[in-house]
């Protein structure tokens, strides 16, 4: 969220929201918190730092890149990082902090829309800032529904605690996905197409619309099947790229620098701050051995397989900037994947079943905390769009058309244009191009789910292999998580769990 206002927040604005979560309104005099427009935004600013989780990024990778076949941890035993990276998923595994996080940052969008009129805000711009707090909302639920299919529909905000408020039953996938698409179309036609300083990072028309097309295209794919919505997601998505706002960087690396913030390629990213404490720590758990990018501590978690790595064309720029192969570490030594070094470097070195180290998330202040970097968190970004809306018009049936937005993305990547208008072989050239383009940014799993390629995907998978995993309908889908079962008798259990 407005990345230069975070470290007010965390003084003043986020305990007001903080406040209004946990603490029935009743004995909080909501008149004297919503009487402007700096209140009604100090309220949006704690939606937005609900995303804020610290720690919790590392399970958010986890439980989206994770379980694609191109990732691999380190620590293989019977853990968080070796059930997710496996789909060997359990209850208990740390993916469930996101439940209690996205229904945190939900009840605050909740309030907000429920106590904007206080403000007595124009009513165009009183909208605008329930289109803020939808969009968010939407966002929420969105991840939701894809990791744990229907879940309960929090839709007002909580005003009291009694078993029929907190503990709803289940919605279906359905009905969830009617109110994330509800959310969003309020959203786009009231949401600024850009912000200007300090507020860059909050949500805009083209976010909206963006999340919209991937919404549709994901109820085109499985568990639903609605291919009719092929041709909603197609038309969705042309809006965002006739809108003129996004445009892919030239230079592939560019998109990930930490000195090209919010260039023309991103369309929802979360920003990072360094200051107390309140960047992302997810660069410091992927960070390869006496990493110069992650500071020298970096915990080298997980990274790419070598096979990953062989995939890619020797000509597409993208391997270099996403997987490294080669770097110099912090003492100055020239570091090889797979070669042995004396002294020998931390975690028994960059080898093996470990994985090869994450380039996108370089960050060379490496003399500051774990929880000090700057690399923002890339929600969506031009290139997935262009992606998505090529494998939209391919099930729409317009094959032809879908080469326009497929090449684009190639042609960055310094490789040749793809002529075949076979559906069906077409498909797999894109899921592959979203493989190579989107790898480690938090999209393997959902695309994954959506393709119904989990099964063919196990045999691609070393960590599954190691762990020995074989499939279940079950891991088409995360568990719910156990302590929310256990706090709320309404809910049930996915099947297989």
């Amino acid at each position: 969220m407005y990345k230069y206002l975070i470290i007010a927040a965390l003084g003043l604005g986020f305990t007001a929201c903080e406040s209004l979560e946990e603490v029935p309104f009743s004995s909080l005099a909501v008149e004297n918190i919503y009487q402007n427009e700096a209140d009604v935004d100090a309220a949006l600013l704690g939606v937005y730092t609900a995303m804020n989780s610290g720690v919790n990024d590392l399970w958010f990778f986890l439980a989206t890149s994770g379980p694609g076949e191109s990732v691999v941890v380190r620590l293989k035993g019977d853990g968080n990082q070796g059930r997710l990276s496996s789909l060997g998923f359990a209850p208990q595994d740390a993916h469930g902090v996101w439940w209690p996080t996205f229904y945190r940052l939900i009840n605050r969008a909740n309030s907000v829309m429920a106590n904007v009129s206080r403000a007595g805000l124009d009513p165009a711009l009183e909208e605008e800032k329930i289109a803020e707090a939808r969009f968010l909302r939407a966002f929420a639920y969105f991840h939701l529904v894809k990791w744990f299919g229907g879940v309960p529909l929090q839709l007002e905000a909580t005003t009291d605690f009694s078993d029929e408020t907190v503990k709803k039953p289940r919605a279906t996938i359905e009905e969830v996905y009617a109110v994330i698409i509800d959310d969003l179309m309020y959203a786009e036609s009231r949401l600024p197409a850009s912000w200007p300083n300090p507020s860059r990072g909050r949500a805009t028309s083209g976010a909206a619309k963006g999340f919209l097309g991937k919404v549709y295209l994901n109820m085109a794919g499985k568990p639903l099947e609605q291919t009719d919505k092929y041709d909603l997601a197609a038309d969705k998505l042309k809006e965002v790229v006739n809108s003129g706002t996004y445009q892919l960087q030239e230079n592939f690396a560019d998109v990930f620098s930490i000195d090209n913030e919010f260039n023309s390629e991103l369309i929802f990213i979360r920003p990072n701050i360094r200051e107390n404490g309140a960047g992302t720590v997810l660069t410091f758990f992927a960070g390869v051995p006496n990493s110069p990018f992650a500071n020298r501590n970096g915990q080298y978690q997980f990274g790419f397989t070598e096979d990953f790595y062989d995939s890619y064309d020797t000509a597409d720029v993208r391997r270099d900037v996403t997987l490294l192969y080669s770097y110099t570490d912090a003492d100055g030594r020239a570091v090889t994947y797979n070669d042995t070094l004396n002294p020998p470097l931390p975690f028994g070195g960059y080898n093996g079943d470990k994985g090869i180290g994450f380039g996108k998330l370089k960050d060379p202040f490496n003399d500051v905390s774990a929880f000090a970097h700057t690399n923002d968190i890339l929600f969506m970004r031009y290139a997935d769009v262009l992606l998505m809306l090529a494998e939209a018009l391919n099930g729409a049936g317009n094959s032809s058309e879908a080469l326009t937005y497929l090449n684009q993305v190639r042609q960055r990547a310094g490789l040749e244009d793809i002529t075949t208008t076979d559906q069906s072989e077409l498909l797999e050239v894109i899921k592959q191009e979203r493989k190579w383009e989107l790898a480690g940014e938090y999209q393997e799993y959902p695309d994954l789910q959506r393709w119904g390629d989990i099964e063919e995907s196990l045999a691609n998978n070393r960590d599954a292999v190691i762990f020995k995993t074989t499939y279940s309908p079950s891991i088409e889908l995360l568990p719910i998580p156990q302590n929310q079962i256990e706090v709320n008798e309404n809910l049930t259990q996915n099947p297989g769990y």
